[in-house]
């Protein structure tokens, strides 16, 4: 029966993320939502398309939807975290039951198409984008392209429409939506040319909106630097095989996972081409599959294109941004692949192996899951499989110092500043110079609030120096290097630190009303 189909993906779904539901707010969560200065503004809304999204990374966003998705979140949840987890558990499902729609629309067996919702449900790889509060970017995104594929199917243009646009003012990973109709018009053995024309014409309208705002043109930034943009191409075969890998094998799952492609890719372009021949052989071999095979291999290629990095996704340096929230939709064509597969060739036991495999999924998956429970463990984890991250170190250390661990902290802002500053004394670009000197600088600034913590007052001292030299317009550098001086009780001193940050900046509140406080010496 059909509801009951329904109602066992709903129950999965739930089932494989019930034990995040409780977890805190945890970093991007702070930026996007706690500390959105425009989160309460709900009346405003039209001013989110006005401007990009507020962003707490290197790279710009437009994403006006998003935006008032969280400020209506936060009218009916307000600061509470419960409510948005559930939110994301309940997206998730009804994207798990969409999938399942979509897959029968496209005429596969309503069992192979359940199985398919069914694994897309609960495979711990889509724990980044349900766990985490933010990851409802991916959800909201991949709820807005499935809705428009569902009815492009049933030719309700209008509605496709604006489920796209909405898709793509949520989060810019929607362009999928048109090499995705291109699969699926294949599939179904339709060469709409004037469709696929229309909507590659609604694409370049939406990417120049999002130019026009941002201010920062796609093709200008993916040819910046035609050298980096050679090397993120020479490293897709490297990048494809690790989310594959992922997928069938999701053992070290992590956030901030990141590709370095200054990394040699010759074995991947090796092993690239020896699965294109399988591939080849594969659909000669079966002609009776080879309209279903051909779907999923096109949906992952399509799904995955806007993130091989052909747009530079930096985190830092050489490590070019590739999570696993990026496989949110993209997997969805690996197990049709699968799944397709399996039915051709496993004649027994489909039932006790497909309970092995659900067991194995849940168990991943809610073991994946208690890692968001805390930035200390988030970071610990990302950190066992990025040790050369510096920005990581950074974001674990300042963990620590917040749950009052400033020992433990130490050496990971030692180790974030020696990483960060080796790569500020590589780079030859202006803008990258400037971009590591802030992160220096931050690194500084909170790793003196550590040394303070743990009363070592003249080590602190000198890195708000040392951070001063780099930036020496930061009022806030000056007020603090003044509590320094006090509780090393040089009362001249932090008196000319408070003068110093008002002249740097005349309406910094706290250090006037700090040099009243302290008065003349």
């Amino acid at each position: 029966m059909p509801g009951q189909s329904f109602f066992a993906l709903i129950f999965f779904g739930l089932l494989a993320f019930f034990n995040s539901i409780r977890h805190p707010f945890v970093h991007d969560d702070v930026v996007f939502i706690l500390k959105n200065p425009h989160i309460t503004r709900l009346e405003l809304w039209f001013e989110a398309f006005k401007v990009p999204a507020v962003s707490g990374g290197i790279n710009t966003y437009y994403r006006p939807v998003l935006e008032i998705l969280y400020r209506l979140e936060y009218h009916f949840f307000g600061p509470h975290p419960l409510g948005f987890h559930l939110f994301n558990c309940l997206v998730h499902v009804i994207n798990g039951l969409l999938i399942f729609s979509l897959l029968q629309k496209l005429s596969l067996p309503k069992t192979t198409a359940w199985v398919i919702a069914l694994l897309f449900l609960i495979h711990p790889v889509q724990t980044e984008a349900v766990s985490c509060i933010s990851g409802i970017s991916n959800l909201w995104m991949a709820f807005g392209v499935l809705l428009a594929l569902n009815a492009y199917l049933n030719k309700w243009y209008a509605a496709s429409l604006f489920c796209f646009v909405m898709a793509f003012l949520s989060k810019e990973q929607a362009v999928m939506f048109v090499p995705l109709v291109m699969v699926i018009d294949c599939n179904r053995g339709v060469k709409n040319y004037r469709s696929w024309v229309s909507w590659g014409f609604v694409l370049c309208v939406l990417l120049g909106l999002r130019q026009s705002v941002t201010g920062v043109s796609l093709l200008k930034n993916i040819m910046a630097s035609p050298g980096e943009f050679y090397l993120r191409l020479a490293a897709i075969p490297r990048v494809i095989g690790t989310d594959l890998r992922l997928i069938f094998c999701p053992y070290d799952l992590h956030y901030y996972r990141s590709t370095d492609i200054l990394q040699p890719n010759f074995v991947s372009w090796i092993l690239a081409l020896i699965s294109l021949l399988g591939i080849f052989y594969v659909l000669r071999r079966w002609p009776q599959r080879r309209s279903t095979l051909f779907l999923g291999l096109g949906w992952f290629l399509a799904a995955l294109s806007p993130v091989l990095n052909i747009a530079p996704l930096v985190n830092e340096y050489s490590f070019i941004l590739t999570p696993e929230h990026f496989l949110y939709l993209p997997i969805i064509g690996v197990w049709i692949v699968v799944v397709i597969a399996a039915d051709s060739f496993i004649k027994h036991f489909k039932k006790p192996l497909l309970g092995g495999i659900v067991s194995l999924c849940l168990l991943l998956t809610w073991h994946q899951n208690t890692f968001w429970g805390s930035e200390i463990s988030l970071f610990e984890r990302m950190l066992r499989y990025e040790p050369n991250f510096g920005r990581g170190h950074l974001l674990l250390a300042k963990a620590y110092y917040f749950n009052g661990r400033p020992e433990r902290a130490d050496g990971h802002f030692e180790k974030s500043f020696t990483i960060l500053s080796g790569y500020e004394k590589k780079v030859t670009n202006i803008m990258a110079e400037k971009y590591y000197l802030g992160i220096m600088k931050e690194i500084l600034f909170d790793w003196a609030q550590n040394d303070c913590l743990m009363g070592r007052w003249e080590r602190g001292l000198g890195k708000y120096k040392r951070a001063a030299i780099i930036d020496g317009k930061d009022a806030s550098l000056y007020n603090n290097m003044a509590f320094v001086y006090l509780h090393m009780g040089d009362k001249k001193d932090a008196y000319l630190s408070l003068e110093q940050a008002l002249r740097v900046d005349p309406s910094f509140a706290q250090a006037r009303i700090n040099l009243q406080q302290l008065g003349h010496p």
